[in-house]
């Protein structure tokens, strides 16, 4: 039996039809059943990208968790702690006769004290060379270092003088002293291992016994130094401290002259 062409290209036709017809069939019956896949090896490959999707996703997520704790980690273990340090009163009662009772004495008013802007800073400054400075971020002052030279200062005069009457600048009105003392303070730092050294200009006002007799004492530049005993900062501290000692000294003895 032989077929012409019409007849094969009719038999092709009917078989895509079939074909069309099945797919269909397939399409409206996966659609009756809630979802839709067409074809299925689609279907099959979206799958396949998802859950090769959500593996990624889940793999960069641990390891940014685990960077996030390794540098927390990391960061504790070199991260250094801030020491702090003051300055501390070098004379104690046993320096001089205190008052016997309160409110005997000089009345001493101590302050304004002024620094200079490159100390007036919570890190310790060290000078290496005559015009370097370092400021050391992880040694600090526990206080302000004006205040903190001011009330040092404060404690030596009393027990030097022999007095229990102090006040403290700034005050919210002017107090009734015999004895005023200001401060700027220009030079007071050193080299660890090396010198320490303090400079200050000062003056002393004498109240007297009324408005008209009152008069400034005198102006004085005072420059002192001493050796420190290592290159540690608490011998640093140690040191200036006893420079603050030293000034003290000589301001309670010009004290002492004005008053006999």
């Amino acid at each position: 039996m032989r077929f012409h062409n019409s007849d094969k290209v009719s038999v092709g036709r009917a078989r895509v039809q079939c074909h069309s017809e099945r797919s269909e069939e397939s399409i409206t019956a996966s659609r009756t059943r809630g979802f839709f896949v067409a074809p299925r090896t689609v279907g099959l490959l979206r799958m396949t990208e998802k859950n090769r999707f959500s593996g990624w996703t889940l793999a960069g997520t641990f390891l940014i968790v685990c960077f996030v704790l390794l540098g927390g980690c990391l960061g504790k273990g070199t991260q250094k702690a801030t020491r702090f340090y003051l300055l501390e009163p070098v004379y104690d009662n046993s320096s001089g006769e205190r008052a016997s009772k309160e409110g005997e004495g000089v009345m001493l008013a101590i302050g304004p004290v002024r620094v200079r802007e490159y100390l007036s800073r919570p890190e310790i400054v060290t000078r290496t060379q005559e015009n370097k400075i370092i400021v050391h971020e992880f040694h600090s002052w526990g206080e302000p270092l004006d205040r903190n030279f001011t009330v040092v200062l404060g404690g030596n005069l009393v027990n030097l003088l022999a007095t229990d009457r102090i006040v403290f600048f700034p005050w919210r009105r002017r107090p009734d002293f015999d004895y005023q003392i200001v401060l700027d303070v220009m030079r007071f730092e050193g080299d660890l291992g090396g010198e320490a050294s303090l400079i200050v200009h000062y003056y002393i006002w004498d109240a007297g016994e009324s408005k008209e007799a009152a008069r400034r004492m005198g102006t004085w530049k005072s420059s002192f130094s001493r050796q420190t005993k290592d290159d540690s900062f608490e011998a640093l501290a140690s040191t200036m401290s006893e420079l603050v000692g030293d000034l003290s000294r000589e301001i309670a003895e010009k004290i002492k002259d004005a008053s006999q």
